[in-house]
């Protein structure tokens, strides 16, 4: 496989004259008068892929829209030595012509993500009718299996739905193949992904899978998701679940804070020996839940457990930021930010440096809301 450097040049081009190539698409396609009757194709809606011994299995999910007012989901699938005749395979399989157009997730088992996923991304990226607002995902099992949980659901997009209100409401920060492009394909960061299980029979989102170059390393939990997000983008929404025991805590002895408005900003305090970052997050959270002996009424109090709240959140983020280095892996994009400031950075002299990294965290959190919700 081409390395991220050598195809890197050729995705910023591409990316550029996208917007080109699907206004002209669209004029051909109309200007030839071709249409295709929906009932006469089948819309491909979610994409697995998984690895079996030396072969690979794709699942294929669409909707059946053949009785009137509900959806029955069908599973296709088909084995191959490749993942580039995936559609050909399933093609013959199909009644109907499948077509990506409206394609919503592809997912990808854990042990496929671990030999690399790098050569299904480069063909996502090419095919101009796959959207930008495509999702990606590892299934911590396999993708067939949690491809044909949601067929009680009736839903197409039960699993995409998922990801989507995760990124708006949860801890899940925003990804899509658009972003997942950018830092697959970006010098100086890493992928990473919604990680998905599968328990008591039910999906359920349980984390991020982060990724070097394009092979699954390891992954974090959904709190571990919520750092992530506040180390990556200006986060709405978001839960914080605080211990208020060092040890032994009970059920109860925990409060759960919402995040309202997060602001992160990177200073580069020095170049040499190693790179310096500076992290500043401006945060403003509400109390969700907590027990009935801690007392935030007084502005002494207030000021008392934003102080608590504050240093938790700093040795999580530290705790994240070590666990990234560890692995050599770069999803926050450090990297890329030390390169915008640097006139000679060098990805592979970074590489090496990565592990001393000195990072700063600061974070200027303030409680604005105190009233729980019934």
């Amino acid at each position: 496989m081409r390395s991220k450097a050598a195809v890197r040049s050729r995705f910023l081009s591409y990316t550029g004259c996208m917007g080109m190539i699907l206004v002209l698409s669209c004029f051909l396609i109309s200007s030839c008068g071709v249409r295709r009757i929906v009932d006469q194709i089948t819309m491909a809606q979610s994409l697995g892929y998984d690895l079996d011994g030396k072969r690979v299995r794709s699942t294929l999910l669409f909707g059946d829209y053949s009785e009137k007012e509900k959806t029955n989901i069908k599973i296709l699938s088909a084995e191959s030595i490749s993942s580039m005749d995936t559609f050909q395979l399933l093609n013959t399989k199909s009644k109907h012509s499948i077509h990506a157009g409206q394609m919503g997730l592809v997912i990808f088992g854990k042990e496929y993500a671990k030999q690399g996923i790098g050569s299904v991304m480069t063909r996502l990226f090419k095919e101009p009718y796959i959207s930008s607002q495509l999702q990606l995902a590892v299934a911590g099992t396999n993708a067939a299996e949690l491809l044909s949980s949601t067929v009680k659901t009736h839903d197409t997009s039960f699993i995409m739905n998922m990801i989507e209100q995760s990124e708006q409401w949860g801890n899940l920060p925003k990804v899509n193949l658009q972003t997942s492009l950018y830092n697959y394909y970006g010098a100086g960061r890493d992928l990473f992904l919604p990680y998905f299980i599968m328990e008591g029979g039910t999906v359920k989102i349980d984390g991020i899978a982060l990724f070097k170059d394009d092979k699954f390393v390891t992954n974090v939990d959904i709190r571990d998701a919520f750092v992530l997000k506040l180390l990556t983008e200006n986060a709405r929404n978001g839960s914080i679940l605080m211990p208020l025991k060092k040890s032994g805590s009970l059920p109860d002895d925990y409060i759960l804070m919402k995040s309202i408005t997060s602001k992160r900003t990177f200073q580069l305090v020095s170049r040499e020996p190693s790179p310096a970052i500076l992290i500043k997050i401006k945060m403003k959270v509400s109390v969700r839940d907590k027990p009935e002996y801690l007392r935030l009424e007084s502005k002494e109090e207030l000021s008392a457990f934003e102080q608590k709240l504050t240093a938790y959140l700093v040795k999580k983020s530290e705790a994240f930021i070590s666990l990234c280095k560890s692995k050599q892996i770069d999803p926050i994009g450090l990297g890329d930010f030390v390169r915008s400031k640097s006139r000679r950075w060098n990805e592979r002299d970074f590489q090496s440096s990565y592990p001393s990294l000195k990072t700063v965290i600061r974070i200027d959190l303030t409680i604005v809301q105190t009233s729980l919700a019934e």
